[in-house]
């Protein structure tokens, strides 16, 4: 009897092992929310690539996951991202997408002023805003300053600018946080100053 018991336990054991084990395609049946794990590792390889290297399809995470930023192209991404927040946020006169994006009550209140106010030719879009020169002036995981020459498609009047981008780590997110005209202007204050709640 004793025999027959522990034949059975083993067979029980062995059924168990098989069913837990994770396959090869990365299924594990007992865990219905699984997926394979190549897909996954795909999938985030992908939206990475398309975050820096194409304007062809915007993602809108591109804010997130702050990291130190070594390459322009980051920085045009991060920088694409926030601009066409800005102008979403405005051209829909919706405050809650301009503080997705800002950290800064200054910004937010310039946003503020520019409803009903900014005239659009087009409904903005990612790929409608182009940058033409882009240095990284200062970058850890704290503060991003980029000077940058940009233009825009869908404003009514001349859309290019130059100037000095402050982006901030607010919330696990890039936000901007103040905005100078050239180069040797005192924005190095910007990346210490203290960020404070928006009202």
């Amino acid at each position: 009897m004793r025999r027959v018991i522990v034949a059975l336990i083993a067979v029980a054991l062995a059924v168990a092992v098989f069913v837990l084990w994770p396959r090869s395609d990365g299924e594990n049946p007992s865990d219905p929310q699984a997926g394979p794990t190549t897909t996954t590792t795909t999938l985030s390889a992908t939206t990475t690539t398309a975050a820096v290297s194409t304007t062809t399809s915007w993602p809108t995470s591109t804010v997130t996951d702050v990291q130190v930023v070594e390459t322009v192209e980051e920085a045009e991404a991060i920088l694409r991202d926030l601009w066409f927040g800005w102008f979403e946020g405005i051209y829909n006169q919706d405050e809650a997408r301009i503080r997705e994006v800002v950290a800064s009550q200054q910004f937010l209140d310039s946003a503020r002023s520019a409803f009903g106010d900014l005239q659009f030719i087009a409904e903005p879009t990612a790929n409608s805003i182009q940058f033409d020169e882009i240095e990284i002036l200062e970058s850890s995981e704290t503060c991003l300053a980029v000077w940058n020459v940009s233009s825009v498609e869908f404003l009514e009047s001349d859309s290019s600018r130059s100037g000095v981008e402050i982006l901030r780590e607010d919330e696990g997110m890039w936000k901007f946080v103040a905005a100078w005209r050239f180069k040797n202007d005192l924005w190095e204050a910007d990346c210490d100053a203290q960020l404070l709640p928006l009202s």
